[in-house]
């Protein structure tokens, strides 16, 4: 029986950052640690990127200036208010090193007189630079008091399996296609974020198709490739972004990056001005969804706690529906809440059909009224944070996945304002437009000239078809296991170490979790599901995570959940120490 304990981070984003550091935090505080040696502890991270830390979302080649958090920096940090307070710490070297993050989000500030503002959305490449930061403190802290460390960049875990040492991983280099064992493994964090599915979508073979508005700089690529022919002719090119949420938004950003933003005295975006090439017909962005509104412009959560969709009334609700929720009811509790906040002025059927003739109206008016905005904001997002979705019956789950969900982010997923001032600047410049495609438009197709045929709802509500020479997906998240694009979880599900999530028939995507509470991911064993004894999951790959727990704080406290679940791995394994000492973490390399 082994002496040692090994724990290992696959995807070292904001998810996996966030684990290691409370992980360290309690090895290391002399009130907690496991009466282990140091020496026998052991942290294992596995990255696909080159920098530990920022993750995807929040990497520096996945970023351009102007790609704003989507939420406040008092509620990004990893513990606490601790993003807040490490631009307060590091306030001197980023005037120095790095002042483009602070005058995007200050613009025309004296550098010496910016105080860091727990209100304002910086740039990702801000919270990116924070999380890379604290990710190597967690190391070097580890480290210090004897703990192992071994990290694994630019690799990529493609198998996974369990063995009479504990949990091996089989891991690839992403540079030489070499590839390393690592064994004896205790516990495994699935943290690998969001994910591009596999796609069957004809589209996705044409070159003029763009699957991610990331990285910006391979956007800009494949759209200057296709537009050249179209500028040739003297017509004006047009994009379209499918998707007017963040990422939406930040593919807008990208494409008109290499134009120039004006400002007011008071630092308000006050005009926008293209690039201009001689003969050159300007760059139309058309951007479209469902609803086709963007996100709302909204500041912190108001002083509201809901009256009517309250834990007691959904307690009866599971009383009279042997233990389940039902939809309409909430719809219906939410509907009061709403009205009475509002006194009247909005109810749920003006959430999802908002009373505006247009995206353009709606972000002057969001703008204006943040008032009432904000309070619609707030009841919105403290209904998904009550946590209701899991407690669904399954057919109400599969309606509010494929109905209802869309307006739930769409409401409670905030829009700095600066991004909704220049929204409205590139309108008002002739750039952006917008449609509303409806909940029934069909695909989008190619034309015999090869360009794209995007239909949408016209003003009158017929249907109506606008050409574009590119597409840009900005759109939803695929969470359909079987499109993963990662080898890892294909074994894992093939070999029964993960299943995917299905409750009375209905499968809603995402990896399964333990239903008595807790993220230990659940496991195939023979012909019934049990808790893995090895591998926990939580953000991304989970689905019904993303409906409930849409928010930075719920990542803290699944990483404290996770850290607690490790620390009693380790005060096991102390219970043991006695046991004669077997071997502990193995690793072995093969060739490509």
């Amino acid at each position: 029986m082994r002496g040692t304990v090994a724990y290992c981070i696959i995807g070292t984003g904001f998810a996996g950052t966030c684990a290691l550091w409370h992980l360290v935090q309690r090895l290391t505080d002399p009130r907690r640690r496991p009466s282990l040696p140091p020496s026998a502890l052991t942290i294992v991270t596995v990255e696909r990127g080159s920098v530990n830390g920022p993750g995807y979302p929040y990497a520096k080649d996945n970023v351009q200036l102007a790609h704003r958090c989507n939420n406040e920096a008092s509620t990004m940090g990893i513990h606490g208010n601790d993003f807040v307070d490490w631009l307060v710490e590091r306030k001197p070297w980023l005037i120095k090193e790095h002042p483009e993050l602070v005058l995007e989000t200050h613009p025309g500030i004296e550098l010496d007189a910016w105080q860091p503002d727990d209100g304002e959305f910086y740039p990702r490449a801000l919270f990116g630079r924070y999380l890379e930061e604290r990710f190597q403190e967690a190391v070097e802290r580890a480290r210090a008091h004897g703990i192992g460390t071994q990290q694994y960049l630019r690799h990529e875990a493609v198998d996974g399996y369990a063995t009479e040492q504990g949990f091996a991983l089989s891991l690839r280099s992403l540079d030489t296609g070499h590839e390393v064992t690592v064994d004896g493994l205790d516990r495994v964090l699935l943290s690998t974020g969001h994910w591009q599915a596999r796609t069957t979508d004809a589209l996705s073979a044409d070159g003029g198709y763009v699957a991610s508005p990331y990285p910006p700089d391979a956007v800009k690529a494949a759209v200057a490739e296709r537009i050249r022919s179209r500028r040739a002719r003297g017509e004006r090119p047009c994009v379209f972004v499918q998707g007017m949420g963040p990422s939406g938004i930040d593919a807008i950003m990208t494409l008109c990056g290499d134009g120039e933003f004006t400002y007011t005295d008071d630092g308000h975006i006050a005009s926008y001005r293209p690039v201009a090439y001689a003969g050159e017909e300007p760059l139309h962005i058309v951007a479209g969804s469902r609803s086709g509104f963007f996100s709302p412009v909204r500041g912190p959560l108001a002083p509201y706690e809901p009256h009517h969709l309250t834990e007691e009334n959904l307690a009866e609700i599971r009383r009279d529906h042997q233990g389940q929720l039902k939809i309409e009811r909430i719809l219906d509790l939410l509907d009061k809440d709403l009205e009475r906040a509002t006194a009247g002025a909005v109810r749920w059927h003006d959430v999802t059909h908002p009373r505006y003739p247009s995206a353009r109206e709606k972000l002057a008016s969001d703008l204006r009224d943040s008032y009432t905005g904000n309070l619609v904001y707030t009841i919105a997002l403290k209904a998904r944070r009550m946590r209701f979705y899991s407690r669904l019956e399954p057919s109400d789950k599969a309606t509010y996945d494929r109905l209802l969900d869309t307006h739930f982010i769409r409401t409670a997923v905030p829009m700095p304002s600066a991004n909704a001032e220049k929204l409205l600047a590139l309108m008002d410049a002739g750039i952006l437009t917008t449609v509303r495609q409806g909940y029934d438009a069909p695909r989008t197709a190619v034309g015999e000239d090869g360009d794209f045929r995007i239909s949408y709802r016209s003003d009158e509500g017929g249907r109506s078809t606008l050409r574009a020479d590119c597409v840009i997906s900005a759109g939803g998240h695929d969470f359909s296991m079987e499109n993963h694009p990662s080898p890892l979880v294909q074994n894992l599900l093939t070999r029964g170490e993960i299943v995917p999530h299905e409750e009375g028939g209905y499968v809603t995507g995402g990896i399964a979790l333990d239903a008595r509470g807790g993220y230990r991911v659940m496991k195939r064993t023979g012909g019934v599901r049990v808790p893995s004894p090895y591998l926990a999951s939580y953000g991304s790959p989970v689905r019904f995570w993303q409906h409930e727990h849409n928010f930075a704080g719920a990542f803290v406290e699944a990483a404290e959940w996770v850290a607690e679940d490790w620390l009693d791995a380790a005060a096991a394994v102390t219970a043991r120490s006695a046991a004669v000492d077997g071997p502990g973490l193995v690793s072995t390399e093969t060739g490509s």
